[in-house]
């Protein structure tokens, strides 16, 4: 009882940082990318394992945009301070696991330490991922327990708490919207692919030697698809401020 107490207090303090805790990892991705340019490497497989790292990246997207598409008003806030909800979600996603959202962020965080090609990167990147959200989980559970009492306990006691049981499947009690994910959402897509875009130079430009002009002129289709979506995040910016928030 004491550990849980102390596991959900010190998550409490971490939850309004838990956005930031890729910056506690850029020293560890420093050393393995210094680690591969000093090392004799194979021929450069080129797009296709960055491609394949960018794929568990948007696994862990969908993972999100489905939680939080169908979540119903006052469920899955986004509150940057402490947990909070006016609301239960025990459907969709919700029926799967209690936290499908820190199990998007895992996957989209494995495609980013997969691309760096160090095995002991990928290790220290779970390592602190753990660190972190055992902590921070331990504080929801602990918010939702004292706000919604039995049916929180009923649906904890069903409901695995990260990895997801299909047989629970339960359809979600609020229509998909599409709405909702774009303006809840809007810079998720920008963050991946400008960081597998800058995990692509560093590979080229850092580790292989290529030269910036040079990778830029080779890579231009892809720096191109990037500022065409920081256009569009723009764009939903600002009608997320004329318009709202969504449910």
């Amino acid at each position: 009882m004491n550990d849980s107490r102390r596991l959900a207090d010190q998550g409490l303090v971490l939850f309004r940082y838990r956005s930031l805790f890729v910056v506690f990892l850029l020293p560890a991705a420093a050393l393995a990318v210094l680690e591969r340019r000093s090392a004799v490497l194979p021929a450069d497989p080129g797009l296709g394992w960055l491609a394949l790292c960018l794929a568990v990246s948007l696994l862990g997207l969908g993972v999100r945009w489905a939680a939080l598409g169908s979540a119903p008003p006052g469920a899955s806030t986004r509150s940057l301070r402490a947990p909070s909800a006016s609301h239960l979600n025990v459907t969709g996603m919700y029926s799967l696991c209690r936290h499908p959202v820190y199990l998007g962020n895992l996957f989209v965080l494995m495609g980013f330490a997969l691309a760096l090609k160090s095995w002991w990167f990928v290790v220290i990147a779970l390592l602190v991922y753990w660190l972190l959200y055992e902590r921070v989980i331990a504080a929801e559970e602990r918010f939702l327990g004292e706000r919604f009492g039995v049916i929180h306990r009923r649906w904890s006691e069903r409901t695995p708490a990260f990895w997801p049981r299909p047989r629970l499947w339960l359809p979600p009690e609020t229509r998909f919207s599409w709405r909702t994910v774009v303006l809840r959402e809007y810079n998720s897509p920008l963050l991946i692919a400008s960081t597998f875009l800058f995990l692509r130079m560093v590979d080229q430009v850092v580790v292989g030697g290529l030269g910036p002009t040079a990778w830029l002129t080779q890579d231009l289709g892809l720096v191109a698809a990037v500022l065409g979506l920081m256009v569009l995040v723009s764009v939903a910016r600002q009608v997320r401020k004329r318009g709202g928030s969504g449910h």
